[in-house]
């Protein structure tokens, strides 16, 4: 016997209830990641300790804040583990330590704590992937590379952005070391990327002149491991 007219809308209608959960499940999960993007460590999870190696050379440097960033303001990273800070000072990647001179200047402990004289506060890696101090100051890392500061200055732009030489999709590998390299040239060079201009000036030149009115004076890559 052909159905009814009636019996088919309702067939229809209980099809589309069937499929309606699923639609509504799928566009909530497209509007939660446009509102907040999948972390670092979701998209590409990686052990704490040791510090994994790039697979090709990073290059990093300005971000899109709209800031007075500082001369020289660069960093590298290479596969073999090679770091080139500001002004030829240069560093390597061993085991979870950061090494200039030969010596530690950075290291993390398995629970993601992060120690050092290259730093002057103390940080350590969220669940996340952020890299972050008691009072929530620090970096965060996106899987594109771009590296937002928290607590500082530009909340909403990258300060620091990272990218392979050549230009290649970077695969998001190693970059708990790239937001650590990050960090130790925004704690040093940008200040007030990541606390209050009066507070970062307090804890990194005890009153030093602040630099057009954003950033405090800058000392040489040479005074920043000692």
């Amino acid at each position: 016997m052909k159905p009814s007219g009636r019996t088919t809308l309702v067939r229809r209608i209980a099809a589309a209830l069937v499929v309606l959960p699923s639609l509504l499940t799928l566009g909530c999960a497209d509007l939660q990641n446009a509102i907040q993007p999948p972390t670092i460590a979701k998209v590409a999870p990686e052990p704490v300790t040791p510090l994994a190696l790039p697979t090709t050379t990073m290059k990093g440097g300005k971000g899109e804040a709209e800031a007075t960033f500082p001369p020289d303001f660069a960093a590298t990273v290479k596969s073999d583990g090679t770091i080139l800070f500001p002004q030829h000072t240069q560093g390597r990647v061993q085991g979870a330590s950061l090494l200039v001179g030969g010596e530690p200047v950075l290291t993390v402990a398995d629970d993601g704590s992060v120690k050092g004289v290259a730093l002057k506060h103390r940080y350590a890696f969220s669940d996340d992937g952020a890299l972050l101090d008691p009072d929530g100051h620090g970096v965060r890392i996106a899987p594109d590379g771009s590296v937002r500061a928290v607590g500082g200055s530009w909340r909403y732009a990258s300060v620091f952005a990272w990218t392979s030489e050549g230009g290649a999709a970077w695969d998001r590998h190693a970059w708990r070391t790239l937001e650590l390299v990050a960090l130790v040239v925004l704690e040093n060079m940008m200040p007030s990327a990541l606390r209050a201009a009066d507070e970062a000036g307090a804890s990194t030149s005890h009153g030093a002149d602040k630099d057009k009115g954003h950033d405090i004076h800058i000392p040489p890559p040479s005074q920043w491991f000692k």
